[in-house]
C-alpha cells in the first residue's frame, strides 16, 4: 500500500501462506499447468508423476498439457491421468487448437507454468498471451534438449490473476522442487485414497505389507500400474533421506 505522508510501496500485513514450492520459488498457487510434449522432448512418466505428486501434497490442482500433437499421439499417458481425476489437455502451438481450455483454468487464479526444457512451455504462453512475446528456442538434436529461454521465474498480471512463467528444467532438478516424506507420499497421490484407509495396518506404506488393498488395487486395475510404479520409486528415493535433511 501507499501511505499519505510516503510515496514509496509499504507492506501493511503479511498474510499465512496456503501453499510454496522451494524451487521453482512460488507460493499461494492456486493451480500448476504442467507442459509436456509428445515428441521431442517425450513425456517421462516418472518426472510427470512426481511433479503432479507435489501439486496434489500442496493442495494445487494440477492440470497436464501436452503440445506437439500434430508432430505425434500422445497416447496411452492421457487416459492414465483421466482415470484418476487429472483433467489433460492437448493443445496444438501452431493453431492454438486447445488453448482455450488452459486459458479458462488459469482465469482469475494463481497460476504457474512448468515443465521440461524444450516441451513448447513458452510457446503455449505465446499463444494464450501473444503480447508477451516470451523467447522460444530449438530442440538440440546433440543434446535431445531445449535450452532454457526463461531463466527466472516471471510473474505476469494476465487473465484475471497471476500467471508465473518459470526456466524448463532438466529430469534431475525435480527432486529440488519438494521432498514428501515417505510417511506422507501415500496421501500425495489421490487415487490412492480410495483404498488405503482400508489397509491392513494403519502404517501400511503398500510396499509389501499384508493385506495391503493398494496393492490389490493395482493388481485388480482400479490403479494405474504406471502410477504405482512411479510412488514405489519415489519412496523409495525418500527413504534414503533422513528426516533431519
Amino acid at each position: 500500500m501507499v501511505t499519505e505522508d510516503n510515496t514509496d510501496p509499504v507492506i501493511a500485513e503479511i498474510y499465512e501462506r496456503k501453499n510454496f514450492l522451494i524451487r521453482p520459488p512460488l507460493a499461494n498457487l492456486d493451480g500448476i499447468v504442467f507442459v509436456n510434449s509428445c515428441i521431442e522432448p517425450l513425456p517421462n512418466r516418472f518426472v510427470l508423476d512426481k511433479l503432479v505428486a507435489i501439486a496434489d501434497s500442496k493442495g494445487i490442482e494440477p492440470l497436464v498439457v501436452f503440445t506437439k500433437t500434430d508432430l505425434k499421439d500422445a497416447g496411452d499417458i492421457i487416459d492414465v491421468y483421466r482415470s484418476i481425476g487429472i483433467e489433460v489437455c492437448l493443445v496444438n502451438n501452431m493453431t492454438g487448437e486447445g488453448a482455450e481450455r488452459v486459458m479458462e483454468f488459469i482465469g482469475g487464479k494463481v497460476t504457474a507454468f512448468v515443465g521440461n526444457s524444450g516441451v513448447g512451455k513458452s510457446s503455449l504462453m505465446n499463444v494464450l498471451f501473444p503480447e508477451l512475446s516470451l523467447e522460444t528456442a530449438h530442440i538440440s538434436k546433440k543434446l535431445g534438449r531445449g535450452r532454457h529461454t526463461t531463466r527466472q521465474v516471471e510473474m505476469y498480471k494476465l487473465a484475471g490473476g497471476y500467471v508465473a512463467d518459470t526456466p524448463g528444467f532438466s529430469t534431475v532438478e525435480t527432486e529440488r522442487y519438494c521432498r514428501i516424506p515417505k510417511g506422507e507420499l501415500d496421501h500425495a497421490f489421490r487415487e490412492f485414497g480410495e483404498f488405503m484407509h482400508d489397509c491392513q495396518f494403519a502404517d501400511c506404506a503398500h510396499i509389501k505389507e499384508k493385506g495391503c488393498r493398494v496393492r490389490q488395487a493395482v493388481e485388480d486395475g482400479r490403479i494405474p500400474r504406471s502410477r504405482y510404479d512411479s510412488y514405489i520409486r519415489m519412496y523409495e528415493e525418500a527413504s534414503k533421506i533422513n528426516d533431519w535433511e
